[in-house]
């Protein structure tokens, strides 16, 4: 039964729903009804109905039961209580405040781009050749070969890397790994981050530019397991390493057809990003006429992002005086 009631009730609310957006989205936008006036505003019935069908039913409920409540309510608790409190803010002249200017200028630059992305995506949709280039000149997100992660520790002679390798043993951690590659690795592109390489590929590439690791590292990583220390030093060149193999990657292999779907939302979005740019270059042109960034030299930006002005030169610091310290007393300092 009760349920029932609900059923009801939901039938009786989208009919009122629905009455509503279509008693209001009657009205013709050449036939301006004033709703009411609040100062220099003018609120029409036009406005009314494009408010109210940008909310959704449970939303509307609150305004009433019949299409007469909704529309009164909504028009007394929302757009009229909207147009008195700008008008005060007018009245106070509040748009005259720096504060609140910003806040003005930053709805109207949001607005800006929300239109100049709605333009670029309401356009040509992007194509399938458009879609493949992308996926070619980007193959090495779609295609990787795996890789396993490994660190080093690298030293002159294979007695330093034993020595450490029966440190670890004692604490095979990897605080204790770190604290001991700092120390002692001579890699010192890698030791203060824990003589990690990263992940390596096949042929001893890794993401780091210009590193590369040898084969016989690599070897001896590509036999363990991930988490496994390698039990014995690893010749690596004129060096010797201590090797642990921490981590892998399984192959990358993702074809056209799956990632089109996801490719197609990122080049509509690199469009618009495209429009927006050439839209501010445009505005600069047209707009911006006097330019000094030399100008904000003369504020500091301190190590917690608090903005002070710069010393003149010649200026001296002043300091407080510390806890129970005495105070000098005027002319006590001849």
């Amino acid at each position: 039964m009760r349920a029932s009631k609900l059923f009801a009730a939901g039938i009786a609310l989208f009919a009122t729903t629905w009455q509503a957006r279509t008693v209001l989205a009657d009205v013709s936008p050449d036939e301006v009804t004033i709703v009411a006036r609040v100062g220099t505003r003018t609120i029409s019935a036009a406005d009314v109905s494009r408010r109210i069908a940008q909310l959704p039913p449970f939303q509307l409920r609150a305004f009433g039961r019949t299409p007469d409540e909704v529309r009164r309510a909504f028009i007394e608790k929302v757009m009229v209580r909207e147009a008195l409190l700008a008008q005060g803010a007018i009245d106070s002249k509040l748009a005259d405040r720096d504060e609140v200017g910003e806040r003005v200028r930053g709805v109207l630059r949001n607005a800006t781009l929300a239109q100049v992305r709605a333009d670029a995506g309401g356009g040509a949709p992007v194509s399938d050749a458009e879609v493949k280039a992308y996926y070619e000149a980007n193959s090495a997100k779609y295609h990787a070969p795996a890789r396993i992660q490994i660190w080093r520790i690298q030293v002159q002679k294979r007695d330093e890397a034993v020595a450490i390798l029966a440190d670890l043993k004692k604490d095979p951690s990897p605080k204790h790994w770190n604290e001991i590659a700092r120390e002692q690795s001579t890699d010192r592109a890698t030791n203060l981050r824990g003589g990690n390489l990263g992940f390596v590929a096949p042929d001893g590439t890794t993401s780091e530019a210009g590193l590369k690791v040898e084969a016989p590292i690599l070897a001896a990583a590509t036999n363990a397991k991930d988490s496994e220390l390698i039990q014995t030093p690893v010749q690596d060149g004129d060096h010797w390493s201590v090797v642990w193999r921490r981590n892998s990657m399984k192959p990358v292999d993702r074809d056209l057809a799956t990632e089109a779907s996801l490719i197609k939302p990122i080049l509509a979005h690199e469009r618009g990003e495209t429009k927006a740019r050439a839209l501010v270059e445009k505005l600069r042109a047209d707009f911006l006429t006097d330019f000094n960034p030399d100008v904000v030299d003369m504020l500091e930006v301190s190590n917690t992002g608090d903005l002070q002005p710069v010393r003149r030169p010649g200026t001296m610091q002043t300091r407080k005086p510390l806890p129970g310290q005495p105070i000098p007393a005027p002319g006590s300092m001849r």
